[in-house]
């Protein structure tokens, strides 16, 4: 049977110098009489106290939805902690899979939106934080699993568990690294381009600038009696562009 209690109540239930010992602790699995004591941080920070013997097992949990877990924990084996864990892990698969689709929609979106914006970046940055808090708990468990399959060999299949969901945490990290890295090359990509389209335009620019300076000089000219002379530099500067713009077509920098 496995019932929710207070922390203290819990810790009452140990002897006395162990309790006194662990009040400030969070992170422990030990074995005191003839039960377990098991304590941990949820994904969310939240502390959880669970302490199994083989008559009973009392819960703790600061969420509620690990409360509701301890509720409909499977406990057919007789193993009323090995059933809780179990649907912990279960949960906490659950909760690893939609954050991993969560990544993979805000991808399939980052790259057909509207470009670089302040947005993508904050989702950026949240989703690395919450991955890293995943791996701060992830890495926890699985310190926490492997103590507990010391003391009981038959917990052993809780810890590889633990193992897996760590790696399959890692490797949520290294795509969600991955799409950071492909945002910030496509920031690269979209930059050169903005700079190409400015040089292009210069290189128009700069023939007729230098036409422009040349008539522009407070001098007496021979062509500036020639009735024509206005009409050629009028043609002239139009051939200049088209030829710049011809070139520049023709080696696929527009």
């Amino acid at each position: 049977m496995i019932i929710q209690d207070t922390r203290d109540k819990i810790l009452s239930l140990i002897d006395e110098k162990t309790a006194h010992r662990l009040r400030t602790s969070l992170d422990y699995v030990i074995k005191t009489g003839d039960g377990i004591l098991l304590s941990s941080r949820w994904i969310d920070n939240s502390p959880m106290m669970i302490y199994s013997t083989p008559s009973e097992t009392h819960f703790w949990a600061k969420n509620k939805e690990i409360l509701e877990l301890g509720k409909n924990a499977d406990d057919s084996k007789g193993n009323e902690l090995f059933g809780l864990l179990l649907a912990i892990a279960t949960n906490d698969l659950s909760i690893l899979d939609s954050f991993d689709d969560k990544i993979i929609s805000f991808e399939e979106n980052l790259f057909g939106g509207k470009g670089v914006t302040e947005e993508n970046f904050g989702t950026i940055h949240a989703f690395r934080n919450e991955s890293w808090g995943m791996r701060r708990y992830f890495e926890r468990m699985e310190m926490l699993t492997t103590d507990l399959a010391v003391i009981d060999s038959s917990y052993s299949f809780i810890d590889s568990k633990y193992d897996k969901l760590l790696n399959h945490c890692l490797r949520t990290q290294e795509y969600l690294d991955q799409i950071r890295q492909a945002y910030e090359a496509h920031i690269g990509i979209e930059q050169n381009n903005l700079m190409k389209f400015f040089t292009v335009i210069t290189s128009i620019f700069l023939p007729l600038s230098l036409i422009a300076g040349w008539y522009g000089m407070n001098l007496m000219m021979p062509e500036f009696g020639w009735v024509y002379s206005y009409p050629f530099v009028i043609t002239l500067c139009v051939g200049i562009i088209a030829i710049m713009l011809w070139l520049f077509r023709k080696n696929k920098w527009l």
